[in-house]
């Protein structure tokens, strides 16, 4: 399967897992990301392939209170709740880790680790190449996008907003360097249409996708069996959101802006230039017709515009309309899916070599 620069990607031949009873051939990890519905399945994966978690160094609270607060609390136990829930009574050391970031103390923390590798998601700031150096087999990334496009810290938002989620949707597995997602690929999982219907069937893509690279070609790695391709290159798209992307125009598609508001609705949201003045949008409600040529028309609760190929009626955001979707969100379950995804291997070593 031909890609960008002329790679080949090799499909991945699933290895047996090994018991929890075998150590031979266990893997250690320090995983440096948050506990959520994208990160949740991938450490579930990585302990079901038999390998050990070292430590998991999550963000921590922006600003220590004096006193009692609620929104940490709060933070706190969704964080506790979340991690029993993907690996159950498995022990594992949270290191929480925030600005300003003090290496030398993460580094004095992680110093007794006996991992292999420290493996990464969405973490805002370079990690040192020092610290990295301090892993047998350095450190990994997940990027969730086909590098080398859409590299930076939006790539989900800027490829809906851009339309490019069906050619470079997908997550990447890469080495780790002294640039942001620049290290040399290991693997990749693509997205289809059909990854991007709803928020909660692209959190599940992304999902599915994270845990498939971390427990089969994480391992594969540093077993030695994989060696990585560098990247070429080339002006590839940087994926910064910037306020302007989050604007919606007439010369959008119906199904653009939908999308855009699967991805963009809740955080940061879209938002739409009625009469000089900034309104949020919810979502579409319904599809008026043929485009009327008329300016958007305000209304309680909802606001008419025109697109490129026709009127629709969209929800404004209000505090209410957050609470519900929040609400659908925690009932909502994507679509069960049995087949694994297919995986895009990157300098397979063939036997003998290495």
């Amino acid at each position: 399967m031909s890609l960008d620069g002329g790679w080949h990607g090799l499909r991945l031949e699933r290895p047996v897992l090994l018991s929890p009873q075998t150590r031979s051939g266990r893997l250690s990890a320090v995983f440096v990301l948050d506990i959520t519905p994208y990160t949740g399945p991938l450490l579930s994966g990585w302990l079901e392939a038999g390998h050990l978690i070292d430590a998991i160094v999550v963000p921590g609270i922006r600003q220590r209170q004096k006193h009692f607060s609620v929104s940490n609390f709060r933070r706190g136990l969704r964080r506790r709740l979340q991690l029993k829930r993907y690996i159950g009574n498995t022990p594992a050391r949270l290191i929480e880790f925030g600005r300003p970031y003090d290496w030398g103390t993460l580094a004095s923390q992680l110093s007794e680790t006996k991992a292999d590798v420290l493996i990464c998601f969405a973490f805002p700031a370079l990690i040192p190449q020092d610290l990295l150096g301090t892993f047998a087999k350095g450190g990994l990334n997940l990027h969730p996008a086909l590098l080398p496009n859409y590299r930076g810290p939006h790539p989900l938002h800027r490829l809906a907003v851009d339309g490019q989620h069906a050619v470079h949707g997908g997550v990447t597995l890469h080495k780790m360097s002294a640039d942001f997602d620049d290290g040399d690929i290991l693997g990749q999982v693509s997205f289809s249409e059909a990854d991007w219907v709803s928020l909660q069937t692209l959190t599940d893509s992304v999902a599915r996708a994270m845990r498939a690279l971390v427990s089969e070609v994480a391992p594969a790695y540093c077993k030695g069996s994989l060696s990585g391709m560098r990247q070429p290159a080339g002006d590839f798209v940087w994926a910064r959101l910037k306020a302007a992307h989050t604007m919606i125009s007439p010369e959008m598609s119906i199904e653009h802006v939908a999308l855009m508001w699967h991805v963009l609705g809740t955080v940061p949201g879209i938002y739409l230039d009625v009469a000089g003045h900034k309104v949020r949008l919810g979502f579409q409600i319904r599809r008026l017709g043929p485009p009327t040529g008329h300016v958007p028309v305000r209304r309680w609760g909802s606001v008419e515009f025109d697109l490129a190929d026709g009127r629709v009626r969209y929800l404004t955001y209000s505090r209410l309309l957050k609470r519900l979707v929040k609400l659908h969100a925690t009932f909502a379950r994507a679509p069960v899916r049995k087949s694994p995804p297919e995986i895009r291997l990157f300098g397979k070593v063939e036997d003998g070599q290495a």
